[in-house]
């Protein structure tokens, strides 16, 4: 592919290139667009050269924002992206929340690789709550004072934390992404979080399955088709999320020394995760064939969507009797091992949840024998159960 220099860019000019053999086009009031490796949009940089070294400074993505309207507000564009050499563009897409969340909620739906409940539970507290309250305001006018005034103190008089806290993390996820993707100049609320507003954490809502619910749980599990009951099973008995589930490869596990590796772009807080699995959870993975890099694929070439495995949760919250998601099965585990002793901290080094410095410098000098021991004696509760 070739550089195309032209006079003037225009979105004619650059639907044609399309079509061409061209790399990038440059308009001679110092802007160059790059098509994308799809062919499908690109972005537009500013260029200045220094010496003999060229300096590009991104403006805006195409077709999200218009040649037309680009070069018409091209003086305050370019001032704006060079002031702050990090701005990803510097016209907004939208101008409004509601824009915004509008626009996320349409992204949701369509994107599949949004769970189904997180779709249901977004749009539900966008559509009534966040419209209702921030439908109007300009991106210019949201600040902690207005989601104050506006969103919290009005809540907090009816509704429990947990709920406030769930509406103010789908409004940041949905102007995150907006900003990811090019559609706004900046994020107003990026620095907002839940504790802004209060100290107060909500309660921890307590599971819907409870430990006296395991067997008629197993047995169900149990009774599902190979791949459904392997999955379910290697959750339960590791009490790893679904995500970091679906996404198991065969190389995460090793034998020696028993281990499952999962790496930190796979967790939720982004940390490598290490779990010392027994032999009994190592051979149960590999009863499944292997026809990939993933365990849990129809093929091998990518992992089941986290919408089919909320499906497969469904069907086997049906035929337990209980209504319960995959995150209820961390929960069990969590209260199953209180019961059995399993001490508070090795508790939450499985889990992989966040620890301070303290369990940090544990972990070092006790966790991995204590983890191993837990994750046995787990598994003996299976076995007492007549599971596996």
């Amino acid at each position: 592919m070739t550089k195309a220099v032209t006079k003037k860019i225009t979105d004619a000019s650059i639907r044609a290139a399309f079509k061409k053999e061209v790399r990038y086009l440059y308009d001679s009031r110092r802007v160059e667009f790059h098509i994308n490796a799809a062919r499908t949009g690109g972005t537009f940089y500013d260029v200045v050269y220094k010496g003999k070294k060229r300096q590009r400074t991104k403006l805006a993505k195409w077709p999200a924002i218009t040649a037309a309207s680009l070069f018409q507000e091209l003086p305050a564009i370019r001032a704006n992206a060079l002031a702050d050499r990090k701005a990803r563009l510097a016209v907004s897409t939208y101008h409004t929340a509601g824009e915004v969340l509008m626009w996320f909620m349409q992204h949701i739906d369509a994107d599949k690789t949004y769970s189904v409940s997180y779709v249901s539970t977004a749009s539900s507290y966008i559509g009534n709550h966040l419209l209702a309250k921030l439908s109007e305001a300009t991106l210019s006018e949201l600040n902690k004072t207005r989601l104050y005034r506006t969103l919290y103190m009005p809540m907090q008089a009816d509704y429990a934390l947990s709920t406030i806290k769930g509406v103010i993390s789908v409004l940041k996820t949905a102007f995150a992404r907006a900003y990811e993707l090019g559609l706004i100049a900046r994020n107003p609320i990026a620095d907002i979080t839940f504790s802004s507003f209060t100290t107060t954490q909500p309660e921890a809502k307590p599971g819907k399955l409870k430990p006296h619910d395991l067997k008629a749980l197993i047995k169900a599990i149990n009774g599902q088709p190979t791949q459904k009951r392997v999955f379910f099973m290697t959750q339960l008995l590791h009490a790893t999320r679904i995500g970091e589930t679906s996404l198991a490869e065969w190389k995460q596990f090793s034998n020696a020394p028993l281990e499952w590796s999962i790496p930190e772009e796979n967790t939720k807080n982004n940390t490598e995760h290490r779990l010392p699995i027994t032999q009994h959870a190592y051979d149960l993975i590999h009863t499944l064939p292997k026809r990939g890099d993933y365990i849990f694929s129809s093929n091998g070439d990518k992992p089941y969507a986290i919408r089919t495995l909320e499906r497969w949760y469904q069907s086997l919250s049906d035929e337990v009797g209980i209504k319960f998601t995959s995150h209820d099965i961390r929960k069990l585990a969590r209260d199953c091992w209180q019961d059995m002793g399993i001490d508070w901290v090795i508790g939450e080094m499985l889990l992989n949840h966040e620890r301070d410095g303290l369990d940090k410098r544990y972990m070092h000098a006790h966790s991995r024998e204590q983890m191993k021991r837990a994750l046995g004696e787990w598994g003996d509760v299976f076995c007492v159960c007549s599971v596996i």
